[in-house]
């Protein structure tokens, strides 16, 4: 089935004066390939200057995802047959395109219609509306599979939900769910499907030529009801004190953070609490201790930077991560095996993480 030419991975279609960018791969939940890639450099390039696209709004076909992630099944193929080069050259355009979404001149918004992780946070985290729904789960769960938020999130991570959830997000690969994503501002709204889908999308396609974000902002908020009175542990006022302590003390090593999490599992007030630090628990335990200490460096580093700072940076770490085996191995476990993580002693041993970033500052920033 994989020698059958893809069609189209990007549909694009002008409503009135609004360009509707759909990513189009739904079999692979809409993950983004180098074609695709090249699609959406080419696409937003020619929309920036044609005046018929007053603004954009990006989704996902079907309704599981929105976009799944940079396609590294794909990328490990081209690993493993020895074609690093392209493997490099992959990231490099997609954290080129995630530079030109934030560049871009006229207003975008972006519906999370459904899974939204690493890549397809890059690919909507630059909008400056962006709706949550309640179909809506977003993580960032690189470590899982030896590699790391790359995509500019040191920079959009720390930006739109602080240092301490930037942190728990990266080292836990933590589900954020629809409501959730508004309340800890990763996202900007929040619609039902419904709701965006009966009438809210029409509010956005009315609107006129020179539009502008708050436009699009007011569109979408048309679409806002009272919020989802039920509040999870990741949002709640505990929730949001035990993370500052357990993700957002500098001070704490990598080590020191995955015994904290212990503690707070132990000690836990409710069972929520438990359940929460039970699966960030798991979840690290799980992952490549060289993705863990990178990521945990990353967001520190990456506070009060520019994003040009960030994707250099991510630049130069991706390079060590692909000829790196966590990547391949992890990739295989999970994507490939689905057996959840490498089997025991299947991660190299945890790399010094400064050295990533040593090697790093020498060679690009």
């Amino acid at each position: 089935a994989m020698s059958e030419p893809e069609p189209e991975p990007v549909r694009e279609t002008l409503v009135n004066n609004v360009m509707h960018v759909t990513i189009d791969r739904p079999r692979a939940l809409n993950a983004l390939n180098r074609d695709a890639v090249e699609r959406l450099h080419e696409l937003f390039q020619r929309a920036e200057r044609d005046d018929a696209a007053a603004c954009y709004l990006l989704r996902g076909h079907g309704s599981r995802a929105f976009c799944a992630g940079g396609d590294v099944r794909a990328v490990r193929e081209m690993v493993v047959r020895g074609d690093v080069d392209g493997a490099i050259a992959f990231f490099n355009r997609e954290f080129a395109l995630n530079a030109a979404l934030h560049a871009l001149r006229k207003p975008s918004a972006c519906v999370w219609n459904g899974v939204v992780m690493g890549g397809g946070a890059g690919l909507s985290c630059y909008c400056p509306v962006r709706v949550a729904t309640d179909a809506t789960v977003f993580a960032m769960p690189e470590c899982a599979i030896g590699l790391y938020p790359d995509v500019g999130a040191g920079w959009f991570l720390n930006a739109l939900c602080g240092h301490a959830y930037a942190t728990c997000l990266s080292l836990t690969g933590a589900r954020v769910r629809g409501i959730d994503c508004k309340r800890i501002g990763l996202a900007t709204h929040y619609v039902t499907m419904e709701v965006w889908d009966r009438e809210t999308e029409k509010r956005v396609n009315a609107l006129e030529r020179g539009a502008s974000v708050e436009d699009l902002a007011r569109a979408a908020a048309s679409g806002e009801r009272d919020e989802p009175a039920a509040t999870s542990y990741l949002t709640s006022e505990r929730g949001r004190a035990m993370i500052d302590e357990v993700f957002g003390n500098d001070a704490m090593s990598l080590g020191d953070i995955t015994r904290e999490i212990a503690r707070k599992e132990d000690a836990a007030e409710s069972e929520a609490e438990r359940a929460f630090f039970a699966e960030c628990r798991e979840s690290v335990a799980k992952a490549s201790p060289t993705s863990l200490g990178v990521s945990l460096e990353l967001m520190r580093r990456s506070r009060g930077k520019s994003l040009e700072w960030v994707l250099a940076m991510d630049n130069a770490l991706i390079v060590k991560f692909i000829h790196a085996p966590d990547f391949r191995r992890g990739v295989e476990a999970v994507l490939i095996d689905k057996v959840g993580a490498p089997p025991p002693g299947g991660w190299m041993p945890a790399v010094d993480s400064t050295s990533y970033f040593a090697a790093a500052s020498d060679s690009k920033l």
